[in-house]
């Protein structure tokens, strides 16, 4: 696909109602994008203005793979920002070899200018820039057609989500709860109702959440301990995320700071010998859904990390365990009764070199929720 180079978007015009000049994102620009932010997503408001600025500024000019090659991007028109594309540069490794890619995490335009036009040049502007990779995976619907019409793929594979009940009989009576099917006092009154089943539920196989204490680590997986055998644990895929000792630290402390979705807990999975083969980070969320970032396993040991996932959330009170899948794991997740659908928001790429779009599009990549904008917390986090 032919785009325009990045000099030559800020010396376009646009429709005959607006003139629109795309430009790089600077740290002057972080008020007026702060603002805009207020602007499009009222229910996501900051406790200050402030704050919103600092966290833009923490994100997008701090972080640890700051590439000034791989920039941000703003629309302005009549002197004003009515576009914004925040993009975060990260590193991956294909086949061992350093690829740079750009992570799409921020899109939004004025409510009261919707210059589509203008849109489809910050998203141009985005994927024309020196990296091997272009991702995003908070994708709407329209940011889907738009990036698919411009050359990009939405690969499904990544955009499908598993699900495991932990407590079918509470998660039922919360889905009920919460579209307001049944009254408080009748919830109420059948709490235990669902307590019995669901304990119940947790000795019959194929569950066993019901596990021997000693199977969990009760720490943290240190984060030397993850770098050093982050390669063994992803070494299977052809795409992989590459850190370093202060981008994980970074990462990791970034993703603890989002509480919309509960407290992020991480655990080391052991093996017989109380070897490290793997661990897991989810949001607890205790009597609801949690939400799981990232499984790494070492080679034929996914499914032990898996059910001791399962039985960690169940031991904290989740009812449910819900993620992105990772499509090298399918059968072992479907083994263990999850369930697959394609929903929320889409994983879309864009890149000039076929292989990469192919290693993607076949599911030979280890893309958790850390290697794209998921778990930043522009949006209420």
């Amino acid at each position: 696909m032919r785009s325009d180079p990045p000099e030559q978007l800020a010396r376009r015009t646009k429709t005959d109602a607006a003139i629109a000049t795309i430009r790089v994102f600077t740290e002057d620009d972080v008020p007026a994008a702060a603002a805009l932010f207020a602007r499009v997503y009222p229910e996501y408001r900051w406790r200050s203005q402030d704050a919103c600025e600092s966290y833009f500024r923490e994100i997008l000019f701090e972080n640890p793979w700051r590439d000034p090659d791989i920039p941000s991007w703003v629309a302005q028109e009549n002197g004003r920002l009515s576009g914004f594309y925040a993009v975060l540069p990260r590193r991956m490794l294909l086949h061992g070899r350093p690829i740079r890619v750009a992570v799409g995490c921020q899109f939004m335009m004025a409510p009261d200018n919707r210059n589509s036009l203008a849109a489809l040049q910050l998203t141009k502007a985005c994927i024309s820039g020196p990296q091997d990779l272009t991702l995003a995976d908070g994708a709407n619907a329209q940011a889907r057609r738009m990036w698919v019409a411009i050359g990009g793929v939405a690969p499904l594979l990544y955009g499908l989500h598993w699900t495991r009940l932990l407590r079918p009989a509470r998660h039922a009576f919360s889905l009920l709860q919460g579209r307001g099917a049944i009254a408080p006092a009748v919830a109420l009154a059948a709490r235990p109702l669902c307590a019995a089943a669901d304990a119940l539920f947790a000795r019959l196989p194929p569950n066993r959440f019901l596990r021997d204490p000693r199977d969990f680590s009760g720490s943290a997986p240190d984060p030397a301990a993850m770098l050093s055998h982050f390669s063994d644990f992803t070494g299977g895929s052809a795409l992989r995320p590459e850190y370093n000792a202060g981008a994980l630290a970074w990462l990791l402390d970034q993703a603890a700071r989002k509480k919309r979705h509960g407290e992020l807990r991480s655990r080391a999975a052991l093996g017989s010998k109380r070897q490290l083969i793997g661990w897991y980070l989810y949001y607890l969320n205790a009597g609801g859904v949690s939400e799981v970032v990232q499984i790494a396993a070492r080679d034929g040991c996914f499914d032990q990390v898996l059910q001791q996932l399962m039985a960690d959330a169940w031991r904290n009170g989740a009812t449910a365990l819900h993620g992105r899948v990772e499509p090298r794991f399918l059968q072992e997740l479907s083994d263990r009764h999850c369930w697959f659908r394609r929903e929320g928001p889409w994983t879309l790429i864009h890149s000039r070199h076929a292989e990469i779009v192919a290693i993607i599009q076949q599911g030979d990549a280890f893309l958790s929720r850390l290697e794209g904008e998921w778990w930043l917390r522009f949006q209420g986090g």
